[in-house]
């Protein structure tokens, strides 16, 4: 796996080691399944819809920092194919469970929209095409 296939995720992932050291997760971290958070962007980045929320379900079933990532993965995935109310809802109930404020809330909203961008730059580069059809 290269440097532009895990690029993507690196907002992410700052975002959820940093919501994971602050909430239980801090004490006996846990790594979880990141690896299947690392699957999911592959398969996003190859329109692989249904299979990368798979990716993300097994990722977010290991607990810790994984299932932490793979909650605002998810979204990303859901936002990239134009399922909004599904991705909000994911959002929501992600931010609800983690007990989010306001400022955790819009940083989530910046990573989720900046890997978004960087999967469709990948996507881009690899396929000649930002969007998935």
């Amino acid at each position: 796996m290269n440097n532009t296939t895990v690029r993507p995720l690196l907002a992410v992932l700052l975002l959820g080691a940093s919501a994971c050291l602050l909430s239980a997760c801090g004490t006996g971290l846990k790594v979880g399944d990141v690896g299947g958070v690392k699957e999911a962007n592959e398969l996003a980045i190859a329109c692989k819809t249904n299979e990368a929320l798979a990716a993300v379900d097994r990722a977010s079933g290991g607990g810790g920092l994984g299932a932490s990532i793979s909650d605002l993965q998810r979204v990303v995935i859901l936002r990239d194919v134009g399922r909004m109310s599904e991705a909000n809802a994911a959002m929501a109930e992600r931010n609800k469970r983690s007990g989010v404020d306001a400022k955790a809330a819009a940083e989530a909203e910046e990573a989720v929209a900046k890997s978004m961008g960087e999967i469709r730059a990948e996507r881009q580069k690899r396929t000649g095409r930002r969007t998935c059809e």
